[in-house]
């Protein structure tokens, strides 16, 4: 009798454990201490794209109406937000991270430095737990080095054992397939790769699962940066390599294609912007920098030998040293300065494969016209 009492009582504590792990988000150790999340408007120089809205603290209940309020009431220059978060209410997460993401917000882990009238971001920051699931919501998600996104089970905000009735297990089973089901849909519709909830749920519920460089590219969850590899299309009677942006654009940062050509019989690359924002009578100094081993060296383009095409790209004649230099440079970088009444900077930078430097210099050995 009394093994038999041993069975049941363990039977009836594993329930009283999946009631636990299946029914609240935990919370990152120590988030017991922390107090509830805070907002301010932080900027590391004078311009927009330097700016935060700093999000710190434990996320509660209250969390994404206080967020929605400091929005509405307080002047905040920049479209970032900066997480720094023990993580919280699970439900009161995912309602932050839907707000972040309407909003067409940016994400970004790290904690906020003051330095007299400015700051900066330094690392040790952490979103964990509630906190990663609002980081998802980010237009375009970042974790600078030294940052941590952390994932884990869901449990009960209460006692995590104990003595439960059976109608009580069959509720917080019915209870955490809906909430898992509402996890798995916000995922998708983020455009995160949802396997990530199953390695989430899957650490144990003191532990916490932190995602490495590899697995945030490959569940996409950061933000890709930079620009993809070279690729060659034809056009006319000859040849274009491109490389495209990798991600969306974002503010002040515009550019969305680098190609190169050659064109009766002179050589061009063409820098294509994200919506119609150049102006013709306006067009600033273009610079392309190459870099090959450690040394690097400068093209500037003057306004002579630019030329609007379209409303979205401008193309930039070069010379054939300029040529023979992006055919053997390790690394491209452009910038075209617009002023930030025209659309900010277009900017970017692309390491070349040496198959990307002979697509390049395919792209100018057959003219397309």
């Amino acid at each position: 009798m009394k093994k038999s009492f041993g069975r049941i009582s363990a039977a009836h504590n594993s329930r009283a454990a999946m009631f636990a792990v299946l029914t609240c988000l935990a919370l990152f150790p120590g988030a017991a201490l922390a107090e509830s999340m805070t907002f301010e408007n932080v900027c590391k120089g004078n311009n927009a794209a330097s700016c935060y809205v700093r999000a710190e603290g434990q996320i509660t209940d209250e969390t994404p109406a206080q967020f929605s309020s400091y929005l509405e009431n307080e002047h905040s220059d920049g479209n970032k937000v900066l997480l720094h978060s023990p993580g919280g209410s699970l439900i009161a997460g995912l309602k932050l991270g839907e707000l972040i993401r309407a909003r067409g917000m940016e994400t970004e882990i790290g904690i906020w430095k003051p330095e007299g009238a400015f700051g900066n971001t330094v690392d040790g920051g952490y979103c964990m737990s509630a906190c990663s699931y609002a980081f998802l919501g980010g237009e375009v998600r970042r974790i600078p080095a030294g940052n941590r996104l952390g994932f884990h089970q869901f449990f009960l905000s209460g006692e995590r054992t104990g003595q439960v009735s059976s109608s009580q297990v069959d509720q917080a089973l019915m209870s955490a397939q809906e909430l898992s089901s509402r996890i798995v849909r916000y995922l998708l519709e983020m455009g995160i790769d949802a396997r990530i909830f199953v390695l989430g749920t899957g650490a144990k519920p003191d532990d916490m699962f932190v995602p490495d460089a590899t697995q945030l590219e490959e569940f996409a969850l950061v933000t890709p940066e930079g620009f993809g590899a070279f690729f060659l299309e034809p056009y006319k009677q000859g040849l274009v390599a491109a490389s495209k942006r990798k991600s969306t654009t974002r503010l002040y940062d515009l550019a969305s294609q680098f190609s190169s050509y050659c064109r009766k019989n002179k050589p061009y690359v063409l820098i294509t912007t994200d919506g119609g924002i150049l102006n013709p009578d306006d067009l600033p100094e273009t610079r392309i920098n190459m870099y090959s081993k450690g040394r690097g060296i400068t093209a500037t383009a003057t306004k002579d030998l630019l030329r609007v095409v379209g409303d979205r790209s401008v193309e930039v004649e070069i010379n054939d040293k300029v040529v023979d230099l992006l055919s053997a440079s390790e690394r491209i970088e452009f910038n075209m300065f617009l002023g930030m009444a025209s659309g900010g900077e277009v900017r970017g930078a692309i390491d070349l494969s040496d198959m990307d430097r002979k697509i390049i210099a395919a792209s100018f050995r057959f003219c397309i016209g």
